[in-house]
């Protein structure tokens, strides 16, 4: 690998500006020796603690990733219940249906694997060198929008993928739903596009990330109500 370049950002919606709440959603991007995580989480802004949720979702991801690897699992299907359980513990003493969250993850293994999970609304672009696909549009499963950890009804809510990378370029772009869905639908691959190719052009992370706020911030104030987030990432 010569290179890897990760972008992020997040910023308040101007709806919860005006209201004096809280960003609700959440982001972490964490690199562990045995690869590179990225995760996004939007918190149900009808939930008292919706920040509390999002937060926890990056958490609980971290956390049931590695002992997902330290039990040397490959499965991405064996790593649900294990961040469930995490995010039940982490929301403590707070009730589940007080802290609902969306979850998108991407893991990009050392050995080349990308494994990416989505659970709600949100969306995941990846491109493997064969042109930028979208992990789930909105018609494909309208009711799985409006679910969160909190409230699954089967781990069937998820939508799981695994790509076996190794000689291919990666490029990834996760997204809460106040990006995705504020795009026209025909120009959204065009804009995760664009945001890979202007990311791949700075000299660092702080710039790279500088980027991203600009991007989000400057978000046109017809479709600025509420909070954006974005993690962009490539590795070739």
């Amino acid at each position: 690998m010569r290179y890897e370049g990760i972008g992020y950002s997040s910023v308040m919606g101007a709806l919860h500006t005006k209201s004096r709440l809280p960003n609700q959603d959440s982001y972490l991007v964490k690199k562990l020796k045995f690869g590179t995580l990225l995760v996004v989480s939007d918190g149900m802004g009808s939930h008292a603690h919706a920040e509390v949720g999002s937060r926890a979702v990056c958490r609980s991801v971290s956390k049931a990733l590695q002992i997902w690897n330290e039990n040397k699992c490959e499965d991405i299907r064996l790593l649900i219940p294990l961040l469930h359980s995490m995010w039940n513990l982490d929301i403590y003493p707070f009730a589940k249906n007080e802290c609902g969250a969306t979850c998108l993850f991407a893991f990009v293994s050392v050995e080349g694997k990308v494994f990416l999970g989505q659970l709600g609304d949100g969306s995941i672009y990846f491109d493997f060198g064969k042109g930028t696909e979208v992990l789930k549009d909105k018609d494909d499963d309208f009711a799985n929008l409006t679910t969160g950890i909190n409230n699954i009804r089967s781990f069937e809510d998820w939508i799981l993928m695994t790509v076996d990378a190794f000689d291919k370029p990666i490029k990834l772009c996760l997204m809460t739903d106040g990006v995705s869905e504020t795009l026209i639908e025909n120009k959204r691959s065009a804009f995760v596009e664009l945001i890979w190719k202007r990311i791949s052009e700075k000299a660092n992370v702080i710039e790279r990330n500088n980027l991203v706020y600009r991007v989000l911030n400057q978000w046109n104030p017809v479709n600025s109500g509420d909070d954006r987030t974005l993690i962009s990432y490539e590795k070739r």
